[in-house]
């Protein structure tokens, strides 16, 4: 029956929520090197074959950590180009100010970047290194926000450089303590006023420049 497929989907889904949580609790109190599949396992009350056959093993475990996580920084975005839907320059720019200053008390990055910093075992690779994991799949979600929220911006040819350029420039001052939050949303704006005027001069693009 569809309705029971949809069932065991939905149920699915809230264990991996709650597994993906116990993960995070035990990553943001102990570091990632400290984690074990144990430690998940009871934390969200499963044995640890359930895990493993939920998840995986510890290796995807944290691709699906962070991935998440993703996707929490990418809502935060949206939510401010969405503030500004006649303005791709204040949206992306509110966007990435916002996104910074949540990164900087976010609890999971703060523990990959400080707990695991020296461990031999680390999240940190898969934000900066897997392109995949973060960068990737950041880009195609806010590829996709931008296009419908200025569908004149949809076509251009260089529209998923210039995305692409954003998430590069969120995740090095994400990932780097000490950076000015404001030198980043500078450098958002330079890149997206760079791109209108060049969308202009190509014929217009009909998107305020702010």
């Amino acid at each position: 029956m569809a309705g029971s497929g949809a069932f065991r989907r939905e149920r699915r889904e809230v264990l991996r929520t709650r597994l993906l949580d116990a993960a995070r609790d035990v990553t943001t109190e102990s570091g990632w090197s400290s984690l074990t599949m144990s430690a998940v396992a009871g934390r969200a009350g499963i044995s640890r074959q359930h895990l493993y056959n939920e998840i995986g093993t510890k290796a995807e475990l944290g691709s699906a950590l962070v991935g998440r996580e993703t996707d929490g920084f990418v809502a935060v975005m949206c939510e401010q180009m969405r503030a500004h839907p006649a303005d791709a320059v204040a949206g992306v720019v509110a966007a990435v100010r916002d996104v910074l200053e949540y990164g900087a008390r976010n609890a999971l990055l703060t523990s990959i970047l400080t707990v695991d910093e020296s461990a031999g075992e680390s999240l940190l690779p898969l934000v900066t290194a897997r392109p995949d994991v973060v960068r990737d799949r950041a880009t195609t979600a806010l590829l996709r926000e931008l296009s419908a929220l200025h569908p004149a911006l949809a076509g251009a040819a260089d529209l998923p450089r210039l995305v692409d350029g954003v998430v590069r420039l969120v995740v090095s001052h994400a990932t780097s303590p000490g950076e000015s939050t404001e030198t980043a949303v500078a450098q958002a704006g330079w890149l997206l006023r760079g791109f209108l005027d060049g969308a202009a001069g190509a014929g217009g693009s009909g998107v305020s420049p702010g």
